[in-house]
């Protein structure tokens, strides 16, 4: 997965007892544990803060976290799985893979194929979240059929010559991606998740 197991250390801390009941409450409803309850708590803190590395905060002020894992790696792409949480209703919102043909990573001289897929697959997400879309909304028509609507493979026509310009285009928000457009729904919804199962 995208993220390391962190090193934990034990530290005491006084909060108030008013508080110390209401996270005890929060977290018999969840079925947790009182401490796996406020490292959560803290986790979407931190997150919402901008201290997560695979977090964004959607023009319409919805914080999505980012988990990844390599999917894919070929002759033909190399390719990540995204997945794409809301922490604050503990949902997985959608699914997508995102990579680079072969032809983009022989012009561009990758050596370290999967590192530079991955970097890729979070700085478009990041594009598409600066360019106002809620990236669990996103739906890619680069291969047809419903089931390929979270599909997206970079190929050499619609890139510039080499990694660090195809970057900096991003960066700028000076690229245009002809393959992706937003719906009015998130990936899970239009997949068949009822949207009442949503708050719960």
């Amino acid at each position: 997965m995208g993220e390391d197991k962190l090193k934990t250390s034990n530290i005491s801390i006084r909060i108030p007892d008013d508080y110390r009941k209401r996270l005890q409450l929060q977290a018999d409803k969840k079925g947790i544990s009182f401490n796996a309850h406020v490292l959560r708590v803290l986790e979407i803190h931190l997150m919402s803060s901008g201290f997560g590395p695979t977090s964004l905060t959607s023009s319409s002020g919805r914080l999505f976290q980012i988990r990844y894992e390599p999917y894919l790696d070929n002759v033909d792409e190399t390719t990540w799985a995204f997945f794409i949480d809301e922490p604050k209703f503990e949902k997985e919102r959608a699914y997508y893979l995102i990579g680079i043909g072969r032809t983009v990573l022989r012009d561009w001289q990758v050596k370290d194929k999967s590192t530079v897929s991955k970097e890729v697959g979070l700085a478009l997400l990041s594009f598409y979240n600066r360019q106002g879309m809620e990236i669990d909304r996103l739906n890619f028509t680069q291969y047809p059929g419903p089931d390929n609507d979270g599909r997206r493979v970079l190929q050499v026509a619609e890139v510039p010559e080499t990694l660090e310009q195809f970057l900096d285009q991003l960066l700028e928000d000076k690229w245009k991606d002809k393959f992706v457009e937003q719906s009015d729904r998130s990936q899970d919804i239009r997949r068949g998740r009822p949207e009442s199962t949503l708050y719960r």
